[in-house]
């Protein structure tokens, strides 16, 4: 038989003030990418933007430290930014999942035991692979091979930064 995650309203709470708390950067985020992209170009852009729209997976799961809180975190949160602004439309939530999901695989190799910033790292750099990769399919944001793996790596880093930021101050909340 498998585990049941169970979230109290305690939870709950934390997961929607998160997920609207990501929302809202989500939605400011599309500023700041193409604004970073004008001044520094695409790899650039996703070195100082990306993580912005990975945090919601960090945040949600060092605040509500559950299986599926950092899945839950991300996607609620690309349905609030789609609410907000939809600039990305329903490719938002595609992204949110995508996102979500290889984040929780952060929290996961730790096997839900902990909700530290080196696991926000983790978890915010995961994302980076996937969201890159969906802007390939769904964009056809595509480069030669090199570029291609710059645009990872600059992804996994800005992954990575913001996600141990986010952790942080889950972690702060949660003391």
């Amino acid at each position: 038989m498998g585990h049941v995650i169970k979230f109290t309203g305690v939870d709950l709470a934390l997961l929607a003030v998160a997920s609207v708390v990501s929302g809202v950067i989500f939605t400011a985020t599309w500023t700041v990418y193409y604004t970073s992209e004008a001044l520094v170009g695409p790899i650039g852009a996703r070195v100082i933007s990306y993580g912005l729209w990975f945090i919601g997976a960090p945040l949600a799961a060092s605040l509500v430290r559950k299986p599926i809180s950092a899945l839950l975190g991300e996607l609620i949160g690309a349905l609030v930014e789609t609410l907000i602004a939809p600039l990305g439309g329903i490719t938002n939530v595609i992204y949110g999942f995508a996102q979500g999901l290889a984040s929780e695989l952060g929290y996961l190799m730790f096997r839900y035991k902990r909700w530290g910033i080196v696991q926000g790292a983790v978890a915010g750099a995961l994302a980076g692979p996937p969201c890159v990769a969906l802007d390939a399919l769904l964009f056809g944001e595509i480069g030669g091979v090199a570029e291609m793996c710059l645009w990872v790596l600059a992804a996994c880093i800005s992954g990575a930064i913001y996600g141990a930021i986010a952790s942080s101050a889950g972690v702060s909340v949660r003391k």
